[in-house]
């Protein structure tokens, strides 16, 4: 099955896809690199796509220009599916949820960046509502 690779701007709320299709990783974080100049300071992040986003890379600080101040040095990737459950736990109306994802170590995965690509993700605004 083949991937398309997508640079997500998540300086917008909701994040967006910027619309340029890449067909390898390597090829989305040249992509990176050549819209930092369109997109400064903003906080860019690749997503792979075989429709629906199957995973997110989050880049290195020195690639992407903004966001929070991530210490890998190189992409780390994370599939969709663990994100949704991660921003799902940050929205939980069970305390006891939310605490136990705060206490995680996901310095690439706050909250806000979450809430900026549950579109993205596919989670529908119905899922506040959950616990």
């Amino acid at each position: 099955m083949s991937s398309t690779y997508r640079v997500l701007c998540l300086s917008h709320n909701p994040a967006i896809a910027i619309e340029r299709d890449f067909n390898t990783p390597d090829d989305a974080v040249d992509g990176v690199v050549s819209l930092v100049a369109e997109h400064p300071h903003c906080d860019l992040m690749i997503g792979r796509y075989s429709y629906p986003l199957i995973e997110v890379a989050c880049l290195s600080y020195a690639l992407r220009g903004g966001g929070p101040g991530c210490s890998h040095k190189h992409g780390k990737w994370v599939e969709s599916e663990w994100l949704r459950l991660l921003a799902l736990a940050y929205d939980s109306t069970d305390p006891r949820v939310v605490e136990a994802a705060r206490k995680g170590r996901f310095s690439c995965w706050t909250p806000e960046r979450l809430h900026r690509l549950r579109p993205e993700l596919g989670i529908d605004d119905e899922a506040r509502e959950r616990p």
